[in-house]
């Protein structure tokens, strides 16, 4: 199946709406339609950024400590940092981007869960710095 060329940014837009809406009407996992809609408000955001800075949103320095799920094992990490979109993650296993993650965070009042994918994982020091790429959290408390 061959599409048109997008012709514009607000093509571009509307195509990611109209995907959304028909992923919406299948069987996709409502985390991965979310997912897509979040991507769509980020685009908006990125192309509203000037200049060197292009983060979406600013990070926060963490230092806490949580549980990386992937495809059902759990790996320790420690936070290094998060933002409004994703965490930064320190790991002592090296974990494959692009995949589905799930972090676990016990707080002393209310636990976090957060969804989301995989962006990067490279060496660093002893271990590992993760970026995870949020798509949907939950807190619990």
């Amino acid at each position: 199946m061959t599409e048109d060329p997008i012709r514009s940014f607000d093509d571009l837009l509307a195509r990611l709406d109209r995907l959304a809406d028909a992923a919406e009407q299948g069987p996709i996992d409502p985390v991965i339609t979310d997912y897509l809609r979040m991507t769509r408000d980020r685009l908006v955001r990125l192309r509203e950024r000037t200049g060197e800075e292009r983060r979406l949103a600013p990070r926060e320095e963490d230092g806490g400590k949580g549980r990386l799920v992937v495809h059902g094992v759990a790996y320790p990490v420690e936070i290094v940092d998060r933002s409004a979109t994703g965490f930064g993650l320190r790991a002592f296993e090296e974990l494959t981007p692009e995949t589905y993650a799930r972090l676990d965070i016990d707080g002393e009042s209310e636990e976090e869960i957060h969804e989301g994918l995989i962006t990067n994982c490279r060496a660093e020091g002893d271990g590992y710095r993760i970026g995870l790429d949020v798509a949907s959290s939950l807190r619990i408390g």
